[in-house]
């Protein structure tokens, strides 16, 4: 077993080659967008398609997830990385 890098910049480095090597970890498997009312049958569990109507609260949720999750996507990556960095300094210089 390799021994681990103990400078920070060498653990972000790590990190980094592993998001971005597609080989080093398999991707999570993506479903195809749904249409809209798909997703807001998807809901049917809470109360909020009744009788064939959908509530502002299901049309909102399926306007917004879409949206959230490209967000996600986009600013995960260094949020995660921002996290890791704080949490490996925490770490290191605490100690």
């Amino acid at each position: 077993m390799s021994r681990p890098p103990t400078d920070l910049d060498a653990i972000l480095e790590s990190i980094r080659q592993r998001m971005v090597d597609p080989s080093a970890v398999p991707p999570p498997p993506r479903s195809a967008p749904t249409p809209v009312a798909a997703r807001t049958e998807r809901l049917v569990s809470a109360p909020v398609v009744a009788a064939g109507v959908v509530s502002v609260e299901a049309l909102v949720t399926a306007v917004l997830e879409p949206l959230l999750q490209a967000w996600l996507d986009a600013n995960m990556p260094e949020i995660a990385e921002r996290v890791a960095r704080d949490e490996i300094r925490r770490l290191t210089h605490g100690a």
